[in-house]
């Protein structure tokens, strides 16, 4: 017995954790350890005592979202399977039968072993699950790590994990897959001065995505600089891409450390430009509008290769030279032998031949009308039905479609809707409502709202009909599977709910899971930072759902930015439902997602609609505390104007309604930070230190912290004001209070900015000694970014100073600490 046929085995044993097949599963695995064991002393009763130990360990793991322990303890139980039945062949068509059991319509693991997920990874140890509904995996060629002879393909999440696992089978496309390489093999035949770029357009359901990351499997070893998959439905609201929240996301995909993104966009395209130019990359950018909204994400390297999908043409990119390839049905001939391939793997063979007839997998090729969408969904139906014949699948789609005339994709669509659970289809009817990009089973509960099992439930059966399909983005994101309603499937969901849902029954659902967002939200706000000023009371833990699980602070950064999509559609939505509570509280925790991040449209689009909904709430304190944040995405995206009505407005409703209290310091604050930020200093002056007064005045107890910020603020406003002396003596009582506090950041900050107005008074020894300090702070912080600017302000002190071996060094660091970042070089 091999070490996958264990992992498979205990795999879709403990998988029943949860379900009504635990029983069924435990006893199973007993009765066969009894009969096979290779010596083990352990009693059978024993051994079942600890398979309730480890059930109960696993769902509390799960609970928790803890996957290390989770695929510890399933790897584990793995290796005492090992040990316990040895290598007898003997035991091996017992554990196949239990696997096929408690796992029924199994996928092949490695070409010979059947389960229920594929287990795919590098060690045993570590993990990470896949689930496919039918086929054989990828077969010969399916990517990089393929075996010529389909043996034991490496798994392509552990050779590139920046592309999304491919969902056999695939079929011919091969005059176009030819076109892509020919024109490839032909590009140092030319100057070149831009990346080869292939549009792949066709209707919906056509195989565009399929080709492209068929693609870019195939031809990941020739683009050495790495291989990016976006989806860019993920960043579309409203229509509109959030091209700043692309481009940082690409950065990081391209290994540009987060303190090294820049704030502002202009400046934010450049690092793009520098960290592309010459790569040897390919991108994927799937699910394109328009040329416009990709014009900057593309890379700015003759070397680079982009491959794009659409529905419609994109002519800007084609004048300038982009391969255009439309895609039209498969034919005849290539739809039977996809379906053949399904109706093989489900079915099994007879001589080397399939049970059914070739006449009657053409027949169902036929209805299919050569889209790969309706050969998937009806390989799912034959998956689902396995013992019914394909002749009866062929006669009941043809009578829907004489009966009602709808295309086969719909018909077969809504056969595997009408088989569902009601939970399942009822899931499935809410499930178009959901802002997000993919959803978890936490959040699939918060809409059923009957509970985590309920919920697992219905995922598995709507993942099992096809209708539900792993995230093409889980294999980036560690924790739980994601799973994603595709835009078709999308659709044919809301056309469900429109005929068998309800409004009463939506609107529930929709207010059950916003206010669940709102909850993890808030925790995930509060696991970043605990004593941030929040307005807002905290949602209680709900009884319909589990939270949430949040390692630590970067997981709950991870979550927020994972859930970036969901979080700012709730804001409109809950604006529409009429919850304006809920809608401008769900901002608070927003706010530190976008200052990590960035992405203004989104934070606009979000900030006003929390705006006018603590306006209809008559919540003041919430109408200034959300101008303020609104003006700081307005003026970060350049639109000054309205900052400076946000701003002045807030600061006048705090005068009037909160005055002496910490959000109205807070409002004096942003005033300021605008006011410095468009080049009015001396302004700004004024509002910080009226801020920092109001913060050592505070009762019962100043606020220590406010006094700090507004002092280090008011001090480098000044130096920028040419008020030396004063910026000195503000910054020196700042940096004490830094000191004191142990407030890393901040003690640094004042630091550089001491050194800036010694350098500018011609202290130059007190001036490399404060930035030499503020250094070496930032490399106890990790603060790479903030550390390099120093080294590069202390090479210019040493270089004017005449220290020449100075200025080297300190410029070698830079470059140590750049290259560290995943930085382009200087100059680059």
């Amino acid at each position: 017995m091999g070490a996958e046929l264990a992992m498979a085995v205990m795999t879709a044993v403990l998988q029943q954790v949860a379900t009504d097949g635990w029983t069924r599963a435990r006893d199973g695995m007993v009765g066969i350890v009894r009969r096979w064991r290779s010596g083990a002393p352990d009693s059978p009763d024993s051994l079942e005592s600890e398979l309730e130990s480890a059930r109960t360990a696993l769902a509390e793991a799960r609970r928790r979202n803890d996957d290390a322990t989770a695929d510890r303890l399933i790897a584990d139980w793995s290796d005492r399977l090992l040990r316990d039945l040895g290598t007898d062949p003997g035991a091996e068509p017992e554990l196949r039968a239990l696997l096929d059991e408690v796992a029924p319509g199994a996928v092949t693991f490695n070409g010979e072993v059947s389960a229920g997920s594929a287990i795919q990874a590098a060690e045993i140890g570590t993990l990470n699950q896949h689930l496919h509904f039918h086929g054989r995996g990828a077969g010969p060629g399916a990517g990089p790590g393929a075996d010529p002879d389909g043996e034991q393909p490496v798994p392509p999440s552990m050779t590139h994990p920046q592309l999304p696992m491919e969902e056999p089978p695939f079929e011919n496309r091969d005059t176009q897959r030819t076109r892509v390489l020919r024109a490839i093999d032909e590009r140092g035949e030319a100057p070149l001065v831009s990346p080869l770029t292939v549009v792949l357009t066709g209707v919906a359901g056509i195989g565009k995505t399929a080709l492209a990351v068929r693609l870019a499997w195939e031809l990941a070893p020739r683009f050495p600089a790495g291989t990016i998959y976006v989806d860019l439905d993920q960043w579309r609201t409203e229509g509109t891409i959030d091209v700043e929240a692309v481009l940082r996301h690409q950065l990081r995909r391209l290994g540009v450390a987060e303190d090294w993104l820049p704030a502002e966009y202009p400046a934010l395209v450049e690092r793009y430009e520098e960290k592309t130019r010459g790569a040897r990359m390919a991108l994927v950018l799937d699910n394109v509008w328009s040329d416009n909204e990709i014009a900057t994400l593309l890379p700015a390297s003759a070397d680079a290769l982009v491959l794009i999908t659409g529905q419609r043409r994109l002519p800007l990119l084609e004048t300038r030279g982009a391969i255009g390839l439309a895609l039209g049905p498969l034919s005849s001939a290539h739809s039977a032998a996809m379906l053949r391939k399904i109706v093989t793997d489900v079915t099994g063979v007879t001589d080397g031949q399939p049970h059914e007839s070739a006449e009657t997998v053409a027949a169902l090729a036929r209805l299919c009308d050569g889209f790969p969408a309706a050969l998937r969904a009806a390989g799912t139906l034959l998956h689902l039905h396995r013992h019914r014949s394909v002749e009866r699948l062929v006669a009941d789609l043809t009578s829907q479609l004489h009966e009602r005339g709808l295309p086969v994709v719909e018909a077969v669509w809504n056969a595997s809707y009408g088989e569902l659970p009601a939970p399942a289809a009822r899931l499935y009817r809410l499930l178009p409502g959901h802002p997000g990009y993919d959803i978890t089973v936490e959040a699939a509960a918060a809409l059923l709202g009957t509970g985590r099992y309920d919920a697992e439930d219905a995922v598995e059966a709507l993942a099992g009909a096809g209708l539900l399909a792993v995230s093409p983005t889980a294999s980036e994101r560690r924790g739980r599977t994601r799973f994603r309603l595709h835009g078709l499937l999308r659709s044919h969901a809301a056309r469900c709910a429109d005929r068998h849902g309800d409004r009463a029954e939506t609107e529930e659902a929709l207010r059950r899971l916003l206010v669940w967002y709102r909850r993890q939200a808030e925790r995930a706000d509060r696991a970043i930072q605990a004593d941030r000023m929040r307005l807002a009371d905290p949602v209680p833990e709900l009884p319909y759902a589990p939270d949430q699980a949040f390692a630590d602070e970067a997981g709950a950064r991870g979550w927020l930015d994972t859930e970036r999509k969901a979080l700012y559609g709730w804001v409109r939505i809950a604006a529409d439902l009429g919850e304006d509570t809920h809608a401008w509280a769900l901002c608070e925790p927003l706010w530190k997602h976008y200052e990590d991040h960035g992405n203004h449209d989104d934070a606009i689009r979000a900030y006003t609609a929390g705006r006018d909904a603590a306006e209809r709430a008559e919540r003041p304190d919430a109408l200034i505390r959300l101008r303020c944040q609104l003006a700081q995405a307005l003026w970060r995206a350049g639109r000054a104007p309205e900052a400076d009505s946000e701003t002045e407005q807030a600061v006048r409703a705090a005068a009037a309604a909160v005055p002496g209290t910490r959000l109205q310091a807070s409002a004096l604050e942003f005033r300021g930070k605008f006011l410095a930020w468009r080049g009015e200093p001396d302004r700004a002056v004024t509002y910080f230190r009226q801020s920092r007064d109001i913060h050592g005045a505070l009762l019962p107890v100043p606020n220590t912290y406010g006094v700090l910020l507004q002092g280090f603020l008011l001090g480098r406003a000044l130096r920028s004001a040419g008020r030396l002396s004063e910026a000195e003596a503000e910054l020196d009582r700042a940096l004490l209070l830094a000191r004191e506090g142990r407030h890393d950041r901040l003690t640094a900050r004042c630091l550089a900015e001491l050194g800036r107005i010694h350098r500018a008074l011609g202290r130059t020894d007190r001036a490399v000694a404060a930035l030499t300090e503020a250094a070496g702070v930032e490399r106890h912080r990790d603060a790479t970014y903030d550390e390099a600017r120093l080294h590069g302000e202390l090479a210019e002190l040493a270089e004017a100073n005449g220290d020449a071996l100075a200025a080297e060094r300190h410029r070698t660091r830079v470059r140590e600490l750049r290259e560290g970042a995943g930085a382009a070089p200087e100059g680059h």
